[in-house]
């Protein structure tokens, strides 16, 4: 497809969160910005609206207002625009379709020229449930009740086990006027449903790594990505799925310990100040690094770091071994040798879209008779990719 010819005054980016826990997730926010701009969807003097509803804020007594920052991403400047509309107008639009005329949220979108998705860069699938689904939604409720074109950016579409879920997602596919996606995985279904589509990077390949003061031994540098979601084992529709995990990562320390190697335990999904519940990498790490009872040559990274601070540090490795999915993005895009440990099939496309094949294990409902057959995958590939390279 060649650049749209969309100029706009106003851009909605459905899910920019610069500042989220995820760094993945963030960094597609970052991306994003760049993908547009390099699109043509984002112009000069364009302006980025955000919007949502006060319901979740008034529940948590929150002290909530609209306003307008300005933030410059590789020398250009965006003018952010924040709003919070009343919740049963919010409502009315997300569960019937309904926009109400010459209300707050019918005025926000009277001039908006295009919807831009980003859905956590694997949230549209009922992977993580039916909940989690349609919570990103929302942005893409709103580009279809009024009428606004819809742009999904660069991510991993599907898998539904859901009908009904497969049944909206169909019909948003369908209404998109441009679908990018990040890998193969869900290409068939889409030639299937004559929905126009283009294979592309994932965002966050579009994001700059930020330097910052820090030394890392990068000649014998081994990162490693411990998920929280997965450590914990309690989240949601993955909750049960992990029991062998804490175990494998132990032993994929001591591994590369006895090499002599420096491991560096690299959160990328975590609050500094307040950790979240069963889904925080930082909180996850902690808990390894005070488990260990040879802390020789492992260094954990504790620190309230950016996007793109975290992708710098991952681009110092000489080897990677991530869980969520944009730890691993972040090497592949920096052009580290990796290995991912999957829960999706996402990963696997991922990787093969991005020309390395053999290099994911699949860690949901593993035995612990699996460990020894990962990790001799996992060495194997460090010793191809690292010491023969």
């Amino acid at each position: 497809m060649g650049k749209s010819k969309i100029k706009s005054k106003y851009v909605i980016i459905s899910g920019l969160a610069l500042n989220d826990n995820n760094r993945g997730t963030a960094a597609l926010g970052y991306g994003a910005l760049s993908f547009l701009q390099e699109r043509g969807f984002l112009s000069e003097g364009t302006r980025i609206r955000v919007i949502k509803s006060k319901g979740r804020h008034l529940r948590k007594k929150r002290e909530i207002t609209d306003s307008t920052d300005k933030l410059t991403i590789t020398g250009t400047e965006w003018v952010v625009e924040r709003y919070y509309v009343n919740f049963l107008e919010w409502g009315l639009m997300s569960r019937l379709g309904i926009l109400i005329p010459f209300t707050k949220l019918w005025r926000l979108v009277k001039n908006v020229e295009c919807v831009a998705a980003i859905n956590g860069g694997d949230g549209f699938s009922d992977i993580y449930g039916t909940r989690v689904f349609h919570n990103r939604l929302g942005m893409t409720k709103l580009a279809m009740a009024a009428g606004i074109p819809l742009i999904l950016l660069p991510q991993t579409i599907g898998p539904f086990s859901e009908k009904k879920n497969l049944s909206l997602a169909t019909k948003i596919l369908k209404y998109a006027k441009q679908v990018f996606v990040r890998d193969d995985c869900f290409i068939d279904n889409l030639k299937s449903m004559g929905v126009r589509h283009e294979l592309t990077n994932d965002l966050s390949y579009y994001m700059k790594p930020e330097p910052f003061d820090i030394y890392i031994d990068s000649a014998r540098a081994i990162g490693i990505n411990v998920s929280g979601l997965a450590w914990d084992n309690k989240f949601h529709a993955l909750a049960g799925q992990f029991d062998i995990y804490p175990e494998l990562i132990m032993k994929l320390i001591t591994m590369f310990q006895k090499k002599g190697n420096m491991v560096y335990l690299i959160p990328h999904s975590y609050n500094y100040n307040k950790p979240e519940r069963y889904n925080d990498d930082l909180k996850a790490a902690r808990e390894v690094y005070n488990r260990l009872e040879d802390k020789s040559n492992v260094v954990l990274i504790d620190g309230n770091l950016s996007s793109p601070q975290v992708k710098y540090v991952i681009s110092k490795m000489s080897f990677f071994v991530g869980t969520r999915m944009h730890a691993n993005y972040a090497a592949i895009f920096s052009q580290v040798p990796l290995y991912g440990l999957a829960y999706s099939y996402k990963f696997k496309g991922a990787f093969e879209n991005n020309g390395i094949y053999n290099r994911t294990s699949e860690i949901t409902n593993i035995s612990e008779s699996d460990i020894d057959h990962i990790l001799s995958k996992i060495e194997k590939a460090y010793r191809e990719d690292v010491i023969h390279c």
